[in-house]
């Protein structure tokens, strides 16, 4: 009475095919997770320096219109009596160093590319600051949302994103 183990040989190897199996399904889920996970990663960091440049772009737009225009001191003193032009030439020779930093940063997306908005970030962070202490002014604008959070006591900054926490429903 020989039994016939061919039968049974597919389930001796049960386990191990779906454990193959498995492996293969996560793997090929965890890389399809990974890839989207990284695009969502690269999107909110991408957006959070191009939000800053912009920023920077911003200041450099109301520097620039402080800027006095030797014809029309008489015109801007009337409708903006409440800022001070900028007259210094080395304010105004650093605002447009500041301009040339920040304008046009590259949008590929390779590792010299990157590197090279980094880059440019990081001059004009400083610049940022050089311009801010040669006018007096503050460089909160730029900066992360505690300190602009902090420096106006906690009330609502639309720059930062927080303008909801003070809100009653």
């Amino acid at each position: 009475m020989e039994m016939d183990l061919g039968i049974f040989d597919s389930l001796l190897s049960l386990e191990e095919t779906y454990y193959d199996e498995g492996y293969t399904e996560g793997a090929k889920d965890g890389e399809t997770a990974g890839r989207n996970e990284g695009r969502a990663f690269g999107f909110e960091k991408g957006f959070e320096k191009f939000l800053e440049m912009g920023k920077m772009q911003g200041r450099i737009a109301v520097w620039k219109s402080r800027i006095a225009q030797p014809s029309s001191d008489a015109s801007l003193a009337g409708t903006n009596a409440q800022i001070a032009p900028i007259t210094n030439p080395r304010v105004i020779k650093h605002i447009s160093q500041f301009e040339n930093i920040v304008s046009n940063p590259s949008t590929v997306n390779d590792e010299e590319s990157v590197e090279e908005v980094d880059e440019s970030l990081k001059r004009g962070r400083a610049k940022l600051k050089i311009i801010c202490n040669m006018l007096g002014e503050k460089e909160h604008a730029s900066g992360g949302s505690e300190a602009a959070g902090a420096s106006n006591g906690g009330e609502a900054n639309i720059e930062e994103g927080n303008f909801n926490k003070n809100v009653r429903r």
